[in-house]
C-alpha cells in the first residue's frame, strides 16, 4: 500500500527535525492563531474555547527557527475552504461573504471562521501574477459526506476545494499588512528557513492570514506563511 503525501511529510519532518531536538519547542496541539477569549467566570470560558476552537483552521506548532523563535514551522490538517479570485479586499471579502451567509444553491450557512487568507501567486521574478481571497467552512464540511453547497450565478466564482495536508513556516506581522511589510516578512522567512539547510522552501507564492473583525477599523493581527517541504538527508 502506497503512503499518503501527508505521511510521507511526516516522516521527512522527523527527519529534518532531529538536528532541531535542542532548540525546537516541544510538540504541542494548537490552532492557526492559538488566540483565546478571556472572561472573568471559568466555565464561561471553558464555552468560549470550545466555540472558538472549533472555528480555526486545525495545525500542529512542530518547531521553533532556531535564531529566530518568531517563525513557526506547523503542520496543518487538511480542511475544506470557499476561494475566490480577486482584485481588491473589499471585491473577495463581499462574495465570501454572501456565499457563506447563504447565497449558494442550498440557502446553506456557514460560520465565520478565523482567519481570512490571502494567498498570492509570483512568477519566477518575484512579480504578482495573481491572488486569491478564502475562508474555512467550518469542521462540519467534508468533501465525501457533507461537500460544501454549489454556488449560485451571483457567487459563481468561489470554489470549494480542500486545502491543508502540508508544512508551512509562519511569521507574526506586526502592524498593517502592507505589500512592502508583506514582502519584508516572507524574506526573513526565507532567510532563516534557507540557514536551517533542513527544508525548502516554496518560491512559487505565499499567504498573509488575518485574525479579527472584518471590516473593523482597530489593528488587526496578521501572519505572513510560506509552504516548505522537508529537505531529505543524502
Amino acid at each position: 500500500m502506497s503512503t499518503s503525501p501527508l505521511s510521507s511529510n511526516l516522516h521527512l519532518l522527523r527527519v529534518a527535525s532531529s538536528s532541531f531536538a535542542s532548540s525546537s519547542q516541544r510538540h504541542s496541539r494548537r490552532y492557526f492563531d492559538g488566540s483565546k477569549v478571556k472572561s472573568s467566570n471559568k466555565e464561561e470560558d471553558n464555552v468560549n474555547d470550545d466555540i472558538l476552537d472549533a472555528y480555526k483552521i486545525p495545525s500542529t506548532t512542530v518547531l521553533s527557527l532556531p535564531g529566530n523563535d518568531k517563525i513557526e514551522i506547523r503542520l496543518i490538517d487538511p480542511y475544506t475552504i470557499a476561494i475566490t479570485p480577486y482584485e481588491n479586499r473589499e471585491e473577495g471579502l463581499s462574495r465570501l461573504l454572501m456565499y457563506i451567509e447563504g447565497e449558494n444553491e442550498s440557502g446553506q450557512r456557514y460560520p465565520p471562521t478565523q482567519p481570512l487568507t490571502m494567498r498570492y501567486a509570483l512568477d519566477s521574478d518575484g512579480e504578482i501574477l495573481g491572488k486569491t481571497m478564502e475562508l474555512y467552512l467550518g469542521p462540519k464540511v467534508n468533501p465525501e459526506t457533507n461537500p460544501a453547497a454549489k454556488t449560485t450565478e451571483t457567487t459563481k466564482t468561489i470554489s470549494a476545494k480542500v486545502a491543508g495536508g502540508e508544512l508551512i513556516a509562519v511569521m507574526p506581522l506586526v502592524g498593517m499588512a502592507t505589500e512592502d511589510a508583506v514582502r519584508r516578512c516572507r524574506d526573513i522567512i526565507a532567510e532563516e528557513v534557507e540557514k536551517t539547510k533542513a527544508f525548502e522552501l516554496d518560491g512559487a507564492g505565499f499567504r498573509v492570514s488575518t485574525f479579527g473583525p472584518m471590516y473593523s477599523l482597530r489593528p488587526r493581527d496578521n501572519e505572513v506563511s510560506v509552504k516548505v517541504t522537508p529537505k531529505t538527508k543524502e
